[in-house]
């Protein structure tokens, strides 16, 4: 275990040219490498996550460092119809839809922070013994439309020609029926273990789909089952229901409410704490119990970088030059992106990577942004804006921010997020358990894992699913800490999240999979192939009692915020409570119409 992978094992396990990769990556300031890390390949190698120089600037910015600096910003002269602030799933649908309804008169920019658009929806890449693999860095699972509905995401599956039936690696015949995951979330315990193969973990013993087979083998008294159950099949809930499970918290509703047992409290936090960013004590019933689905519920599924397809979808729309070849799944999802295409000067969309806007202010009958980049500050001008950045970054950069909604941001707090993916020479030791899927308890590192059985994207041939073949485990997990505010577990787990190594996360990582595998013949200097970490500092808005409802007969702070000021409409994923990509799309849609509102 004292064997370091960062370097050596990823190269020597790696069909690469990886240099030219390793080489773009940038180094943290505390130190090469020591933040980072291996980040991957291909387009999306130096943005994992939020690397260390967007963390950096963006330290920088919430504390003032711009301040007085943004009279000496560059013009560059440019004037736009719209600055979207964030090139995000929200950013990128804001802008498709000002676009779709002002054609080729309606100019826009998107400044983006980091070294590639998508926010949340972005991928892991790597290229193992030959076999290119992908992993997705955050958002991923979505659901096909239904043709014909009208809903905005069957009308935009038609519109950027997302296909709605697709193909998938085949399993190797001595599988023997495994089921295997083709999402990262179907095997939590918020949705079901009834649809995918799930090992369980405890103490040293393992347990298979617990929950089809009435927790059996579960070191769980008679009564402690009985509650896990009940708690597991009890979802759903009218709108004065919904009302209700705003007002209390999660852990009140499932021992005060529903008279469970403390433990089934327990048994629910890490999934709370992933996708609430805070443990059931300090979160709102109604977003906790709305993770619990109906058993029946269809599995989800998941493209092969996550969300990231919805993203490049759009860009291609925007900007059909980025991405060569046809608006298709194939060359959407396949060809590189032509970074040079994304900001040029006669595109009528444009999108500016590495550029951090650090102000937006209202400057004569439209906006200007100010925004760093290599250094310097440059100043550009439109008729309006939409903020699509994060909530914990608007409060620092738009200027003259009403007091109703500064009053309302301050009842946002923010939750970290790590997903870790994980190359594997191959994942024989899983196949012998027969757990695709993973949760574990009391461990060094997460609670969950999983490989997916992967989508042969845009069409393109996959080898049969084989244990023998390369893979890619993903962990995802919060950052939290029970019995304290939310505040307060944002505040330290983002902490935690800054100050840990990569080595240190490498290690712990290479350990809580030694315990967990070992004895099914993991090696963890043989089976992995690289690591990649991907931390968000502000991954998660915690939804406290009263968030989607309001307190003490006041709205919620979150219509505050959604009726922007001037010329500056604001739209965030966060804005919905539970951040997806169908409720992204949804804010930028909204903000669009309230910019065209505007005339």
């Amino acid at each position: 275990m004292a064997d370091r992978i960062i370097r050596r094992d990823f190269l020597n396990r790696t069909l690469l040219g990886a240099g030219a990769a390793l080489l773009r990556m940038p180094a943290p300031a505390f130190g090469a490498d020591t933040y980072t890390g291996f980040a991957g390949v291909g387009d999306y190698a130096r943005s994992n996550g939020d690397p260390w120089p967007v963390v950096a600037v963006g330290h920088r910015m919430r504390d003032g460092a711009f301040a007085n600096l943004t009279q000496q910003a560059i013009d560059t002269g440019e004037q736009f119809d719209l600055i979207v602030l964030g090139a995000g799933l929200t950013g990128l649908g804001a802008a498709y839809y000002f676009r779709k309804a002002r054609g080729d008169s309606g100019r826009c920019l998107i400044l983006e922070n980091h070294a590639m658009f998508g926010g949340h929806c972005k991928q892991n890449e790597f290229l193992v013994n030959g076999r290119r693999l992908f992993g997705p860095q955050a958002s991923n699972d979505f659901g096909v439309p239904r043709e014909g509905s009208g809903s905005q995401m069957d009308d935009l599956f038609r519109e950027l020609n997302i296909p709605r039936a697709f193909e998938w690696s085949e399993p190797s015949a001595r599988l023997e029926g495994l089921r295997i995951p083709r999402d990262n979330y179907s095997h939590m315990d918020g949705i079901n273990d009834t649809q995918v193969d799930v090992g369980y973990f405890f103490r040293g013993k393992w347990a298979h789909n617990i929950f089809a087979n009435q927790l059996e083998g579960a070191p769980f008294s008679d009564a402690l089952k009985r509650d896990l159950i009940r708690w597991r099949t009890t979802t759903g809930g009218s709108e004065p229901v919904q009302r209700h499970l705003d007002s209390v918290t999660y852990q009140q509703y499932i021992e005060g409410e529903l008279g469970l047992d403390p433990e089934v409290t327990k048994f629910a936090e890490p999934v709370i704490g992933l996708i609430c960013g805070a443990s059931p004590d300090a979160v709102c019933a109604r977003a906790g119990h709305n993770l619990v689905r109906p058993m029946n519920s269809p599995p989800g599924i998941s493209f092969p970088g996550g969300n990231t397809t919805f993203a490049r979808h759009l860009v291609k729309s925007l900007i059909p030059a980025a991405i060569p070849g046809e608006l298709n799944f194939r060359d959407v999802l396949t060809r590189p992106v032509d970074f040079r295409a994304l900001d040029v000067k006669e595109s009528p969309a444009r999108i500016r990577l590495d550029a951090t806007v650090v102000r937006l202010e209202h400057s004569g009958s439209g906006v200007a942004a100010i925004y760093e980049s290599g250094g310097k500050l440059y100043r550009v001008r439109a008729k309006a804006a939409v903020a699509a950045s994060a909530g914990w970054s608007n409060r620092h950069v738009l200027a003259g921010l009403p007091a109703e909604i500064r009053s309302a941001y301050d009842e946002f707090v923010y939750a970290p997020a790590l997903s870790v993916n994980v190359a594997l020479t191959n994942w024989s030791f899983l196949y012998k358990l027969r757990a695709p899927a993973v949760r574990y308890f009391d461990g060094q590192f997460g609670w969950s894992c999983n490989i997916r059985q992967t989508m042969a994207a845009g069409g393109r041939s996959t080898r049969p699913l084989d244990p023998g073949e390369p893979e890619v485990l993903t962990f995802y997990t919060g950052i939290y800490d029970p019995g304290h505010p939310a505040k307060d577990q944002g505040d330290a787990g983002r902490k935690k999240l800054l100050s840990t190594s990569y080595a240190e996360y490498e290690r712990a990582i290479r350990q809580q999979m030694t315990t967990l595998f070992a004895d099914a013949g993991f090696d963890a200097r043989h089976d992995i192939a690289g690591i990649v970490l991907n931390r968000w500092g502000h991954a998660r808005v915690i939804q406290p009692p009263g968030f989607y409802y309001g307190r003490d007969g006041k709205p919620s702070p979150r219509q505050a915020v959604e009726r922007g000021f001037g010329k500056i409409a604001i739209a965030h994923s966060e804005l919905n409570g539970h951040q997806n990509a169908t409720g992204a799309l949804a804010q930028g849609k909204r903000a669009a119409e309230q910019v065209l509102a505007m005339g």
